[in-house]
């Protein structure tokens, strides 16, 4: 009972919004928060039960909900992986919540936002606490409507509305391919339930299982934004914050991490997609990094870190490195969300502004943003002693251990380049003198208090800090031992010996993060180059490498390929097809109706001769016909 409630909360919340929203007024935050805080409550009360399952099977907490067709038996399951993603979908989605009553005060809509808010939890839990492959994919399709309703939130913004569109479009193309997996799943198994085909899995032929983790990965590619689907997740941006936060540090773009996980039975049992699944991760990472390096929106900047940050844990989780790749979700969760909501304290201070070149000396305007933000940024870059540190650790590691030497470069450059770029924003927003313009003056002053949107962000910097720690004893730690029952097929995946340690890796990399974060303080912070900042970053502007710029020129090869295709298809078949052709076609037959109409009426006047002569005429053409016909015989 528990379990449906933990399940059906936020729905109810969303609900009741609905309904009561203008009569709610400034309580539909509250409302909204508490009822994700209760789902929370629910998902910690059955933490003891749902962490305990039997080894090799998935019976932590289950609660049946429908059967159908044999093979089709539908409900829902609380073990150890689909509760960690609840734990962090309710908990840091409660504290977004709370933060949200502070920033989206005054708007004119802010009932339908939070009941958009409760929704997109519903259907994230919908997605990670099903039991089978049919529950998944219906929980998947209502997280990509419930992030259009989001993005969109500001629909008179003809940019926003823009992104939602796109947002939906690509990934209604990875609900296919995922879609196509669930086919392919029941026609080799018979059953869409997880248990029933990861048990078959080993017994089916090597093609299916590749074809199978190809479509799941089309999936995962478009929801947690992997080259070359990612185009969507920047564009994202145009939501309020809140949104930003939700989507990209803790849900929705780690819903592709979590299907592989799930999935391990599978992946280990095909060399060939965990080497497609770790290749893409590696390649999105290392082109998140390099983008976040041309960036000036600061929500921009964390876009493209969430991007390669995920490339981090698909990586991860592609090469058999099922914890790590796990942790470093975790992790991430906590320090991306303290960013995103950190930079929204700095985004409301300044009057929307977003621009970090139009930013500076902010560490005196705003402390607590300065400090959460540089705790976040610290902890992104794997710094010691913060969660990032040991999450990455872990997931680099391990690709050598895995036997991926080159996804193991690609991952330690990337560290350094995550570095120089997220110490960049950091440097030009915060060092230097103050280049806000007129918008400052407009900063938003609620009548809420300060604590509303300080306390979501302080909680979430401590956790920044501290949520690595549960990993730290190796595979003796509590959390690798939490996870096990889940990775039972972990062992089909070989581990070699690697030419260096554990430790020396470490150094090798974290003295990688430290050039990066000296290239940037180089480059950014110091007196000299805050002295002149405004010319320096213009002149940067002007030079910056337009591959870059462009984003690789994906979203113009789309354009290309795809989209004007598609508009000029469209455009031939509304302009000349339809009209003259579909429409032609029924003007043309009511017109030949209506003229054989004139003609069988001008025949129908009433007159007894003419109907004389007509049957005069009839008899002579049967005759006729009768005598012809008798002739030719």
């Amino acid at each position: 009972m528990m379990l449906y409630a933990l399940w059906l909360l936020p729905l109810v919340g969303a609900l009741v919004l609905w309904t009561f929203g203008p009569q709610l007024k400034g309580l539909g935050g509250w409302v909204a928060t508490a009822f994700i805080a209760a789902s929370f409550a629910l998902t910690v009360a059955l933490f003891g039960a749902a962490s305990q399952p039997n080894p090799g099977s998935f019976d932590g907490v289950s609660a049946p909900l429908v059967t159908w067709i044999p093979g089709f038996s539908l409900g829902l399951m609380l073990d150890p992986l689909s509760l960690l993603w609840t734990l962090v979908i309710t908990g840091i989605g409660g504290l977004i919540h709370l933060y949200a009553i502070g920033y989206m005060e005054g708007d004119r809509a802010v009932a339908r936002f939070f009941a958009y808010m409760n929704f997109f939890v519903f259907a994230m839990l919908t997605l990670v606490l099903s039991d089978n492959f049919v529950g998944l994919l219906v929980g998947w399709g209502l997280v990509g409507l419930a992030s259009y309703f989001l993005i969109g939130f500001w629909f008179f913004k003809p940019s926003a509305v823009a992104a939602a569109r796109k947002a939906f479009v690509i990934n209604v193309v990875g609900d296919v391919g995922l879609m196509f997996a669930v086919f392919v799943l029941f026609k080799a198994t018979g059953s869409a339930g997880y248990w029933t085909v990861f048990e078959k899995a080993p017994t089916l032929p090597e093609s299916i299982v590749l074809l199978a983790c190809i479509c799941i990965f089309i999936g995962c590619a478009a929801k947690s934004a992997q080259v070359p689907l990612h185009t969507w997740l920047p564009d994202a941006m145009e939501g309020p914050t809140p949104v930003s936060a939700l989507i990209h540090a803790a849900t929705m773009v780690t819903a592709g991490v979590y299907l592989v996980a799930r999935c391990a039975p599978l992946w280990s049992h095909s060399a060939d997609a965990r080497e497609l699944v770790g290749t893409i991760g590696a390649i999105t990472a290392i082109a998140g990094a390099l983008l976040g390096i041309v960036q000036w929106d600061i929500k921009r900047v964390l876009a493209y870190s969430t991007m390669s940050q995920i490339g981090y844990m698909i990586m991860g989780v592609g090469v058999g490195a099922y914890s790590g790749g796990v942790l470093q979700f975790f992790t991430h969760a906590f320090f991306k969300a303290d960013l995103f909501l950190a930079a929204g304290l700095v985004i409301h201070a300044l009057g929307d502004e977003q621009d970090i070149r139009n930013m500076g000396g902010l560490r005196t305007k705003t402390p607590f943003a300065f400090w959460t933000m540089l705790i976040g940024t610290m902890s992104i870059c794997g710094i010691p002693l913060l969660a990032g540190f040991y999450s990455k650790d872990e997931v680099v590691y391990q690709t050598l251990e895995r036997g991926h030497p080159w996804m193991y470069a690609v991952a330690a450059l990337t560290a350094g380049i995550t570095a120089f770029y997220m110490f960049r924003m950091f440097f030009i927003a915060f060092f230097g003198k103050n280049r806000a313009g007129a918008g400052a003056a407009h900063a938003h002053h609620g009548s809420l208090p300060a604590w509303v949107m300080q306390l979501p962000v302080g909680l979430l910097a401590l956790g920044a800090i501290a949520s690595g720690y549960v990993s730290i004893g190796g595979d003796q730690s509590p959390w690798f031992r939490f996870l096990a029952p889940d990775f039972p097929a972990a062992d089909n995946v070989p581990i070699y010996a690697v030419p260096i340690s554990d430790g020396l890796s470490t150094v090798l990399v974290l003295a990688i993060v430290l050039v990066g974060i000296g290239l940037a303080y180089w480059r950014y912070g110091t007196a000299a180059a805050t002295a002149d900042a405004s010319a320096r970053l213009a002149r940067e502007a002007k030079s910056q490498p337009q591959i870059l710029v462009r984003g690789y020129y994906v979203d113009d090869l789309i354009g290309a390929l795809v989209v004007r295709p598609a508009q000029a298809a469209g455009g031939f078949f509304g302009r000349i097809v339809d009209p003259h052709v579909v429409d032609g076609a029924v003007r043309d037959l009511a017109w030949i109706a209506g003229v054989l109409g004139l003609f069988v009426r001008r025949l129908q006047n009433g007159l007894v001769r003419a109907y004389a002569i007509a049957l005069v005429v009839g008899v002579a053409g049967f005759l006729a016909y009768y005598a012809f016909a008798g002739v030719t015989k």
